[in-house]
């Protein structure tokens, strides 16, 4: 079929008018696309670069007086820190409840120092050994440290309040293998009838051996 010369130039003019339009809309994108700007960190875009989140704010606009520009986009910081506050009203010690049944609890304030821990065997209370308790048992001790010599044996243990809780004697079987110590307590019963606070102390009793520990273990007689 013969094409006329009328439809050939209509032809030609719909295919350049197709890529005039092809060209003009390649050349927005590419103005609208700022350079060293991750997407999503434009001002008002709520998302930040390289998948961190945060807000990007808009620069202030300059004064009317003023001749500056206003501030470049690369200034914009989006990973604004949004630290979690403590209400100072919901921190500090808390009770609950009345009486026996009263619980507390803590909560670290703002500003607070770090938590200090402590060797709890630091504070050790030392006692020696006072024969003569009444209804003597044996107790377990909770660690033992052999001294420098090898005949040392300092030994810390849970106990109470005396005259309720007193350590009556120390019991050492020598064997070739292995030292068993023995911790025996009892109660004052020259003290009277008296009532003691049932409270956990750790104390702790020096003991000399009679030969060195060597490559022996040291066991616990009333474990």
């Amino acid at each position: 079929m013969a094409i006329t010369t009328r439809a050939r130039m209509a032809l030609f003019l719909s295919i350049a008018a197709l890529l005039v339009a092809g060209i003009a809309g390649a050349q927005y994108v590419g103005a609208s696309t700022k350079p060293g700007i991750p997407a999503g960190s434009e001002p008002g875009s709520g998302g930040g670069g390289n998948g961190v989140a945060g807000i990007c704010v808009a620069p202030a606009a300059p004064e009317a007086d003023g001749g500056s520009q206003p501030a470049s986009t690369d200034e914009c910081n989006d990973t604004i820190d949004d630290p979690v506050v403590t209400d100072p009203g919901e921190c500090g010690e808390k009770v609950s409840g009345t009486g026996p049944d009263a619980t507390v609890s803590y909560t670290p304030c703002p500003g607070d120092d770090d938590p200090v821990v402590t060797d709890p065997y630091q504070g050790a209370q030392k006692v020696n050994p006072t024969p003569g308790m009444s209804d003597v048992y044996p107790r377990a001790f909770d660690k033992v440290v052999v001294g420098d010599d090898g005949r040392t044996l300092t030994i810390f243990f849970w106990s109470g309040v005396e005259p309720c809780y007193v350590l009556d004697h120390v019991d050492v079987d020598y064997g070739p293998d292995a030292i068993t110590v023995t911790l025996f307590e009892g109660h004052d019963a020259s003290a009277g009838d008296v009532a003691c606070i049932e409270i956990a102390l750790i104390k702790m009793v020096v003991v000399q051996l009679d030969a060195p520990v060597g490559d022996r273990r040291v066991v616990d007689g009333a474990a």
